[in-house]
């Protein structure tokens, strides 16, 4: 089938490709109208206290050390800490976890080390909320050890293993409607082929060769 008779079967239907068009054209525009989603990132390691026995900080590291990690985890998302991190600025979705970077050598949570994620409709704003809780995570893993009475020269101590960094959850808004024009273009030319396949095979042999004859008069 050519290009000029698909556009001969959108015609002749041009109701039923007006229909699928305008059902198209409003899930397009719900498309165009979605806010963007962002997502802000960092990385914090758990550093143990420098012995003289262990130089390197990473050959200390041990699933109490990850334990403690999880315990500042639970303590900045519970819900007594949820009013003091409103007050600092963060006001969108967040979440402190282990971060999973054991290998085939290294059992996973070996290396302590937590993912922090902030997620929300502005990128500069979940950026700056992530180095809030990079900030408090600091913070609370000093007061847990306060509170426990460890001595400042001996506590575990935080690194950033990776800044705070923002990437896009969701695809641009051209890109959508783009991928719902081409949809719907192709929706709209297969109804109207299917329609008219339809009409032809329910049209009498002698009428449609008498529109034949009358287009042809007609030329």
């Amino acid at each position: 089938m050519t290009f000029q008779e698909v556009l001969t079967a959108v015609r002749a239907r041009w109701y039923a490709a007006l229909a699928v068009l305008l059902c198209v054209a409003a899930v397009g525009y719900l498309a165009i109208r979605e806010k963007p989603l962002y997502q802000a990132s960092a990385v914090v390691a758990l550093v143990p206290p420098k012995e003289p026995s262990v130089p390197n900080t990473l050959a200390a590291a041990s699933p109490s050390l990850a334990a403690v990690g999880v315990a500042v985890d639970d303590l900045l998302t519970s819900a007594s800490q949820a009013a003091s991190l409103r007050a600092l600025g963060v006001t969108d979705q967040f979440a402190v976890a282990p971060r999973n970077n054991g290998t085939s050598e290294t059992p996973a949570y070996r290396v302590p080390s937590e993912l922090i994620t902030v997620t929300g409709s502005d990128p500069d704003a979940v950026q700056q909320e992530a180095g809030i809780l990079v900030q408090a995570y600091g913070a609370g893993l000093s007061s847990i050890q306060a509170d426990a009475g460890v001595v400042a020269s001996v506590r575990i101590t935080d690194d950033t293993l990776a800044p705070p960094t923002t990437l896009r959850l969701r695809g641009s808004r051209s890109r959508g409607a783009l991928g719902v024009a081409l949809l719907g273009f192709g929706a709209a030319v297969a109804v109207g082929i299917r329609l008219r396949r339809k009409g032809s095979r329910g049209t009498p042999e002698w009428e449609r060769n008498t529109s034949t004859e009358e287009v042809d008069a007609l030329v």
